[in-house]
């Protein structure tokens, strides 16, 4: 198979040479990376052997399948085809873009092919070349499963003749998706520093994972709404400007629709890869080599400051504040510090933290099928007057399973060993600042804004609702940091998480029905006010015994 891709690949070898690339390097670097790729074990679908799976691309090519089963969702659920076509593609481009920014920018960003490639007479074009058409094939496989549901169902619909230009439509999709994205890349890599591309890179990874659960809520209620149903594709000119819109036009050109608009976007569909791959080759992959070898450095090197010119810090002032011991003011600001540097930790953690607003707002207000008719004005007061605004206060906590999940987990673990030689005489000390850090870091923001707007709309009653729930939070983040922590802050290898799930599944439980006794109880203020004393009492009386806590599981793992 692989040799087969490698053949097809080089049937274009004359527009490679005409843009300056040596096609038989190219040959020899492309099938290496392929032989390295089907060498390389399977990761997902939680296999961790490092064994050979000869079925693993077959799972993932069903996966894919079905999620292209999902876009076929576009298809049948707009009328007129030149827009369910513009939508279905607009997606499809906007999955695989998503894939190669979260998947393959390992692949892209590979800075230990310098220590072979970069020695040798490879110039960068060829290099910049090479990869692009690594990512490619890899990025063409997922598409094969991606577009075969659409596929299938064009051809049934339609006929043979549309599923042929359906599978040019998917082609071109493909390439189209594979130059951007590499194009945004050598443009940012050109244009701004490494750390800051990394960071780029880094928060693009976080932007999508919220934009498409945001879709998964949006979208029906946006398919179904006379607007688009009723929307005239020609009297739209801002669509004409998508990529998805030039490819659409092939399927309309091909039912006999002749008009200048769709031959123009059309001929847009198949000149654009060209265009890309033109603007590319020729100006931005000058130095590419350069910059990914600079690419090597220290992921979170940063200016030193000298004690006597360093200010204090917002970490630093609320480990002052929070803490009463030196070795629990040091895992304050240790957490604090490194979460908010450290890439890897923020594009797993930071996503969840979106999804608390996000899934409220299109909870209550757009999938609020009860109130379907009333007005956004009408349903906030419904949330007011039934008190579910109740329901963000318990489901931001579960943000804190995730922050916990990862707290110790980190590339650098080996760097622990600094806990086993260091005089730590009360372990539970180090962790209770570690407790504390995560939890004013990544809960108390969501309290304090729960607390203006709940003072704004509802007033001064919210007080013991806010103070009850937060005390909650509390007593909710030392049960999760006692059962689903098993180390030191970053002391571990990333890996996938294992034997936790009876533990997370008890606190969910525990969370979800305190929360609903606190809906239970919100009627009588008096016996609000005193569940909150006795939470508070509970957190601090907990936080003691926390703190002689021995963590003898925090043990030293190699």
């Amino acid at each position: 198979m692989n040799n087969f891709i490698v053949q097809l690949a080089l049937l274009f070898s004359p527009l490679y040479r005409k843009i300056g690339v040596n096609t038989a390097q190219m040959e020899v670097i492309l099938r290496v990376k392929l032989l390295m790729d089907d060498r390389r074990p399977l990761t997902a679908f939680g296999n961790r052997s490092k064994k050979e799976n000869n079925y693993s691309s077959w799972l993932n090519f069903l996966l894919l399948a079905v999620m292209g089963c999902v876009l076929l969702l576009f298809l049948f659920s707009v009328n007129q085809p030149y827009l369910s076509f513009t939508i279905y593609f607009g997606v499809f481009m906007a999955m695989l873009c998503l894939s190669l920014i979260a998947d393959f920018s390992v692949i892209l960003l590979d800075s230990r092919d310098n220590f072979i490639i970069l020695p040798r007479p490879v110039d960068d074009r060829t290099f910049a070349l090479t990869r692009i058409l690594h990512i490619g094939i890899s990025i063409a496989k997922q598409a094969v499963g991606l577009a075969l549901p659409g596929l299938i169902f064009t051809i049934i619909s339609r006929g043979g003749f549309a599923g042929v230009i359906f599978i040019f439509q998917a082609a071109i999709a493909t390439v189209l998706c594979v130059l951007l994205v590499n194009l945004f890349y050598l443009i940012a890599m050109k244009f701004v520093s490494v750390q800051r591309f990394k960071d780029i890179v880094a928060y693009l990874q976080i932007v999508f994972s919220v934009l498409i659960f945001m879709l998964y809520y949006t979208m029906p209620n946006v398919l179904e709404s006379a607007m688009v149903q009723q929307l005239d594709f020609a009297a739209v000119p801002w669509l004409w400007l998508t990529p998805s819109a030039w490819i659409s036009g092939l399927q309309e050109l091909g039912r006999g629709d002749t008009s200048l608009l769709t031959i123009a976007l059309s001929l847009a569909a198949f000149l654009s890869p060209l265009v890309a791959l033109w603007i590319m080759s020729k100006n931005f992959s000058t130095g590419l080599n350069a910059t990914l070898s600079a690419l090597q450095t220290s992921d979170d090197s940063v200016k030193v400051e000298t004690a006597a010119t360093r200010r204090q810090t917002l970490s630093d002032k609320l480990a002052n504040i929070l803490t009463g011991s030196p070795l629990e003011n040091a895992g304050f600001r240790l957490v604090w510090n490194v979460t908010g540097r450290t890439r890897e930790f923020k594009t797993k953690v930071y996503p969840s933290l979106a999804y608390v607003p996000v899934y409220f707002f299109f909870m209550f207000f757009v999938r609020n099928r009860g109130n379907a008719e009333g007005t956004w004005t009408e349903k906030w007061k419904n949330i007011l007057a039934q008190h579910t605004y109740l329901f963000i206060f318990y489901f931001s906590l579960f943000t804190l399973l995730t922050v916990f999940q990862f707290i110790t987990q980190s590339e650098k673990y080996k760097a622990a060993w600094i806990y086993f030689v260091a005089p730590i005489q009360q372990p539970g000390l180090l962790m209770s600042g570690v407790l504390k850090a995560a939890f004013v870091k990544f809960y108390m923001p969501f309290m304090i804004v729960f607390s203006v707007l709940g003072l704004a709309f509802i007033g001064l009653p919210v007080i013991n609702d806010l103070l009850l729930s937060t005390a909650v939070g509390g007593v909710a983040a030392i049960l999760i940091c006692l059962f689903t922590v098993t180390g030191y802050p970053f002391s571990q290898p990333i890996k996938k998480t294992e034997g936790r799930f009876i533990a997370n599944l008890l606190l969910i439980g525990l969370i979800s029905a305190i929360g609903f006794g606190h809906y239970l109880a919100v009627n009588y203020e008096w016996l609000v006010w005193a569940l909150a004393s006795l939470a508070v009492g509970t957190f601090f009386l907990l936080l003691h015994f926390f703190k002689k806590e021995s963590w003898e599981k925090a043990e030293f793992r190699e």
